[in-house]
């Protein structure tokens, strides 16, 4: 995505764009038009931003997961990961041509990062309670015996 210079990456926010002023009905000037697609393209892009990270978070949080690693010292390792990650692509985009690196998009990242660590570990610890809690009942469940006899000697 990154890699996308700044006419193909601003094409593809303005479909999306284009999309949602289509559904929207519009009485405006063509001032207040043109301020509104503005608008509109600034929070598809930045809400493209912080998905992709919400994304990764996931994703990385689930490898780390799938090796078992789990905790607090889990949570550190996938921030640091998905920020590094975030640093290094906004880097990359300053050598693209008609892009530009921004810390705020950085910010914008870590915060989709965030929720989506938020997300994966609240799922996780949902379904993870909900089973262990069905194994522990049904490994203690006791057959109930209507009669109940004692061996007597």
């Amino acid at each position: 995505m990154s890699s996308n210079n700044g006419e193909t990456s601003h094409a593809k926010s303005n479909k999306i764009v284009n999309f949602i002023e289509s559904k929207l009905i519009q009485e405006d000037t063509i001032k207040a038009q043109k301020v509104r697609e503005k608008q509109l393209t600034y929070i598809v892009r930045k809400s493209a931003h912080a998905f992709i990270y919400i994304v990764l978070a996931i994703f990385v949080s689930a490898i780390l997961f799938a090796f078992n690693k789990k905790g607090k010292h889990s949570i550190i390792y996938i921030l640091f990961i998905c920020l590094i990650y975030a640093v290094i692509d906004e880097y990359h985009q300053s050598f693209i041509a008609n892009r530009t690196s921004s810390v705020g998009d950085v910010l914008i990242d870590f915060g989709g990062v965030l929720i989506g660590v938020i997300f994966f570990y609240l799922a996780y610890y949902l379904v993870y309670e909900r089973y262990r809690r069905y194994a522990i009942n049904k490994a203690l469940k006791v057959p109930k015996y209507k009669h109940f006899h004692y061996n007597k000697i």
